[in-house]
């Protein structure tokens, strides 16, 4: 017996929500019914790209009987507020990071999930369906305790980015916005025990749009060790650059181009992964069939956030704030 199509809506129509969109009509478990959007302009291109109802509120969307299950993808400031009613009106959820501005809303979203007959919360991280994070996760687990890691993000300035990106009350701060590069991390590793945070912005407006940034996050895990992240941007360098490295007591990983590279004292060689088997849109339907167990990798993206909201917390009181006393 063929199983029913899961009848979606799309929150948001900007360049995230129409990738989704268009691979979900793609897919012949999915139909996108209807759009979401403010914007009177890419609304309803998107709607009529996919053949779907275009609406303004994303809030009527909840009120559909026939709708399961709804994607997120619109600005990091009301991704949570949607989140916990979306879940709340028993519809499936898809969501971009960060999956809340707030820490409360995060406690909520924890809440609603708990029980055994919630509906799926996914979280748009591509940890869950990489081929190479999951050989990262095995190697790792066979390599001692972390000793330390440390990442570094550098952007160019205006013109070479979303501006959205550069706003505090739109998309949150560093080191929430780029939850994904801390995500991996808290997958690797499990949640944060303290966290200390630097931030320094430049030309900040009324609107709290900005023009550079610089962030210094510091996170002791819980199960041992320290991560470090700094992210600049708006700076004077031609092209964005990045490096990793994950230090444990046998071996030091070092991210390259083509993957991760395993240093120990007698050599180094190349970690082996092969390919991705599905897209996120493929696992968020395996999920509300019932077919995977979602709920550690929701916990791990509500973890990752977590760590946003203390650093936020962190450099605005300039001090160490513990994740317990958030």
């Amino acid at each position: 017996e063929e199983m029913e199509q899961i009848k979606l809506g799309i929150i948001g129509s900007g360049g995230m929500s129409t990738r989704r969109a268009k691979v979900f009509k793609s897919l012949p478990d999915t139909v996108v019914k209807v759009i979401a959007a403010r914007n009177p302009t890419t609304g309803p291109k998107l709607a009529n790209e996919v053949s779907a109802e275009c609406v303004e509120d994303w809030r009527s969307l909840l009120d559909m009987d026939d709708l399961d299950a709804v994607f997120v993808g619109t600005h990091n400031e009301i991704h949570g507020p949607i989140v916990i009613e979306s879940i709340e009106a028993g519809k499936h959820v898809l969501t971009e990071y960060p999956t809340s501005r707030t820490h409360d809303e995060g406690i909520r979203i924890a809440s609603l999930i708990s029980s055994e007959g919630s509906p799926v919360l996914r979280v748009s991280n591509n940890e869950s369906i990489s081929a190479e994070h999951a050989a990262l996760k095995q190697q790792v687990s066979g390599l001692g305790p972390l000793y330390t890691s440390h990442f570094v993000r550098l952007t160019p300035g205006r013109g070479k980015r979303p501006e959205v990106l550069f706003n505090l009350d739109l998309s949150g701060p560093p080191a929430l916005f780029f939850v994904y590069h801390i995500h991996t991390y808290v997958s690797l590793f499990g949640p944060a025990d303290w966290v200390h945070c630097s931030a320094h912005y430049e030309g900040i407006n009324e609107d709290t749009g900005y023009e550079r940034f610089s962030t210094v996050l510091t996170v002791g895990f819980a199960s041992g060790g320290t991560g470090h992240w700094t992210w600049a941007g708006g700076i004077a360098i031609e092209t964005a650059s990045q490096e990793a490295r994950i230090v444990t007591r046998d071996a030091t990983l070092i991210e390259t181009d083509a993957g991760w590279d395993i240093s120990t004292p007698t050599s180094t060689f190349p970690m082996m992964f092969g390919e991705d088997e599905r897209s996120l849109e493929q696992l968020f339907v395996a999920d509300v069939c019932g077919e995977t167990e979602w709920r550690a990798d929701a916990q791990i993206a509500l973890d990752a956030a977590t760590i946003g909201h203390a650093a936020e917390m962190s450099a605005r009181e300039k001090r160490v704030v513990r994740v317990a006393e958030l």
